[in-house]
């Protein structure tokens, strides 16, 4: 047996709970610690005399002897413990353990010995398992989480698709209700999903209120399938929740994450009113989303360039058929993307907080043009959303613009859609009175479309009506239009209020308005959306 020549040493390996062997240049075992037997379930005099390889399963062996050969004798004593060689260790009884070997190298007596040290890695590793699975699966619903679904394997020719299925209002009943029932909720409907899996499939919860799966070949019957399942409603204790599933489905092209981001856009490309329907990503839904990427980073460097200009669209009086005022809209014509229409980018800045930017801007000009209008009686309509309309400092922005352009504010006309009432009528009311109070008027745009009602009306402190146009492009020829045209312009006359028609584009559609006493009028009759300069040339000439 070897003897060791420092009892500290002898001490040290002896209450080691790693495995310490020590064996000669031929791989023979010399000599062992405790821990040794008590790791492997071989006995002292089992271990000595064998070859080393003995701990590890047989088709790990020369992956051992070639560890064990690299330390050659002019590198001296090297402890490598701690960043040594994995490897699975191997039980007197065959079951198989992960291990880390670090070795050492030394020569005694003129002789070169190796000092093996084994940690035994099974906590180890299941420690490390475990944080992997956390790593990549939803801890509420158990399914894979977006990590653990995006990481994971296609099928070998690649042939599958992802479909993305979005919970209505998920997010609205947890706020209403609480943690748990979010949990017992996600976990049914987890359970719902795992039953619904044939092999090859997989699922996953990639969102708070969205789960995605991926479906080897072609997606469509078992989309079907899918859909019937998830009509069932959930169930907690005696309640019942009806569930809303919109889903997307992608093409069968790209990464597992590719596909996830297209099926996730075909969700959302369905919209407000594709809620509970399945649609399918397509080329156009890919070419008019990179659209969207060149506005989004377009508009930015226009907003910050001050490159959206002004266009004003007559509005004219049908008494006299002489310019009363103008609508300012908002123009970009940018270098690379030619003209974009405000319908596109509109929605863009919205989502991206820049609407506010935009109003401020078509403010600004506008009352640049109110001041250098020759003719002092013309008024101009700017376009407010319920967002911009809500803001806390509009009103003091507003009259701090009046004051440096020297405009009377009478000359300016808030335009607010009908969306606006939808919110607190208290705010609303209150922020048209500070509108008011400045000396500007106020307008409701697309009046009879929208939030319209008697009591608004009464409520709100507003100057005129806008009638919509999908009314005035029916007329003369549909009488529900011109019935409804009739009774939008008596109910406003009774309150004294002004009427507007937008979209006039024929002199019939003009005459009968004025038969029916209608103010003002807009449209391309009387004027396409022009620039400042010749709206001004216009009104001097009209003048």
């Amino acid at each position: 047996m070897f003897s060791y020549e420092s009892i500290t040493v002898a001490s040290i390996l002896g209450t080691s709970l790693d495995a310490v062997f020590t064996i000669d240049e031929r791989g023979r075992i010399v000599d062992l610690n405790d821990a040794a037997v008590r790791m492997f379930g071989r006995s002292r005099e089992e271990f000595l005399g064998s070859n080393i390889s003995c701990i590890v399963p047989s088709p790990l062996k020369e992956q051992h002897d070639g560890f064990l050969a690299a330390f050659s004798p002019d590198r001296g004593i090297k402890h490598v413990l701690g960043s040594g060689q994995r490897l699975d260790g191997e039980r007197k009884d065959g079951t198989r353990f992960p291990v880390e070997v670090g070795i050492s190298a030394f020569v005694q007596g003129g002789k070169r010995y190796f000092t093996g040290f084994v940690r035994d890695m099974s906590e180890r590793q299941r420690n490390e398992d475990h944080m992997h699975f956390l790593a990549i699966h939803d801890t509420d619903s158990g399914l894979l989480n977006y990590r653990g679904f995006c990481g994971s394997p296609l099928p070998a020719d690649g042939e599958a698709q992802v479909v993305f299925i979005r919970l209505e209002e998920f997010r609205r009943l947890a706020v209403a209700y609480n943690r748990h029932w979010s949990e017992a909720t996600l976990h049914e409907f987890a359970l719902r999903l795992q039953g619904f899996l044939k092999p090859g499939e997989m699922a996953a919860r990639v969102r708070e209120d969205a789960f995605a799966v991926l479906i080897p070949g072609d997606a469509g019957s078992r989309v079907e399938s899918l859909r019937q399942l998830l009509r069932k409603p959930l169930t907690q204790g005696s309640m019942y929740f009806p569930l809303t599933c919109t889903i997307g489905i992608s093409r069968p092209l790209g990464s597992i994450e590719q596909r996830l981001h297209d099926a996730q856009l075909a969700c959302d490309r369905a919209g407000p009113q594709g809620k509970g329907r399945v649609n399918a990503f397509d080329d156009e839904m890919c070419r008019r989303t990179q659209r969207e990427l060149q506005i989004e980073t377009h508009l930015r460097k226009t907003l910050h360039n001050g490159g959206l200009s002004l266009a004003l669209q007559p509005k004219i009086r049908l008494a006299d058929r002489r310019i009363a005022g103008a609508e300012a809209l908002v123009r970009w014509i940018d270098d690379e993307l030619g003209l974009v229409q405000p319908s596109e980018f509109i929605p863009i800045a919205e989502r991206l907080g820049l609407i506010g930017c935009i109003t401020d801007e078509v403010m600004r000009q506008s009352m640049r043009e109110i001041a250098a209008c020759a003719d002092q009686s013309i008024t101009v309509a700017v376009n407010l959303s319920a967002l911009d309309f809500l803001q806390p400092h509009l009103v003091t922005k507003i009259g701090k613009l009046l004051a440096e352009n020297q405009v009377d504010p009478a000359k300016l006309v808030i335009e607010l859609t009908e969306s606006v009432v939808a919110n607190d009528a208290k705010l609303v009311t209150a922020r048209m009175h500070e509108v008011k109070a400045l000396g500007a008027a106020i307008s409701l745009d697309d009046f009879g479309t929208g939030y319209s009602s008697l009591s608004y009306l009464r409520q709100f402190p507003i100057d005129s009506l806008k009638i919509d146009i999908s009314f005035v492009r029916d007329m003369p020829e549909k009488a529900d239009a011109v019935a409804i045209t009739t009774a939008i312009v008596a109910m406003a006359k009774a309150l004294d209020l002004e009427t507007i028609a937008e979209g006039v584009e024929t002199e019939e559609q003009a005459d009968l308005l004025g038969m029916l006493k209608v103010d003002l009028c807009q449209g391309y009759l009387f004027g396409k959306p022009v620039s400042p300069s010749e709206f001004h040339n216009l009104v001097r000439r009209t003048g």
